[in-house]
């Protein structure tokens, strides 16, 4: 793939309207490289469901149910270690502590029966989510790239990724998904305060602050009230 190829392709990046077109899009530009699926998802924590995280979803039908009901992502080596660097990597370079668990090989030898046996992951940092990330999946055993051919894909994953965050949710905050009661109880908990002092703070019994936490973390499907936090802040919902 030549480079007026990825700029051709970001140009047409800003007229795409909706998330199915953007994805044929990148589908056809990316066979170019080998590569024949993709996704393009929130990276789960802390028991976080991938499913309602997905954005763009590339992957062979059946693979994709298969890996959501068996929960692959809590086990799976590329989504792991997704979620620990900023670094674009091949699937085949994830350190070992991650890749070579009985889960991780499993998924990887499952992945096969689909056509999915290599590939390259593009991690992203996310407004909507804790972090994102882009993989590209091949058929090929070995993605064989040049460190130019990585660079185009890296351009073209934060192209596709800016583009389908503005589709999915525009550049507003959205409204709506906490009351202005989760927003405070949020707010102190930002600035160190426990359930205790906030209940104090607020004027409110502290078994209700605990409430709205609870209530704040099922709104963005996630485990912790830091982990709320941060997804408030990236929403720009709050301003600690």
């Amino acid at each position: 793939m030549i480079d007026s190829d990825v700029f051709e392709f970001v140009e047409r990046c800003r007229a795409h309207t909706a998330p199915g077109p953007l994805l044929d899009d990148v589908l056809l530009t990316v066979r170019n490289l080998g590569f024949e699926h993709l996704i393009l998802s929130g990276v789960p924590l802390g028991g976080q469901k991938l499913a309602p995280m997905v954005e763009l979803n590339g992957w062979p039908e059946g693979w994709f149910k298969r890996y959501v009901e068996a929960e692959h992502a809590a086990v799976d080596g590329v989504c792991i270690y997704s979620a620990k660097t900023l670094k674009p990597f091949l699937w085949a370079d994830v350190p070992a502590k991650w890749s070579d668990t009985k889960g991780s090989r499993r998924v990887a030898g499952e992945a096969t029966e689909f056509g999915i046996s290599s590939g390259f992951a593009v991690p992203m940092l996310s407004v909507h989510h804790w972090q994102s990330v882009l993989s590209f999946a091949s058929s090929a055993k070995v993605c064989a790239l040049s460190p130019r051919e990585e660079v185009q894909l890296v351009t073209m994953a934060v192209y596709a990724g800016m583009a389908i965050q503005a589709l999915s949710h525009g550049d507003e905050v959205e409204e709506g998904l906490l009351t202005e009661r989760e927003k405070e109880v949020l707010l102190w908990a930002a600035a160190g305060k426990t359930s205790s002092e906030t209940s104090q703070i607020l004027g409110l019994a502290e078994r209700t602050v605990k409430w709205h936490a609870t209530r704040a973390r099922e709104a963005f499907g996630v485990a912790t009230t830091t982990q709320a936090i941060v997804e408030a802040v990236r929403r720009r919902m709050i301003h600690p």
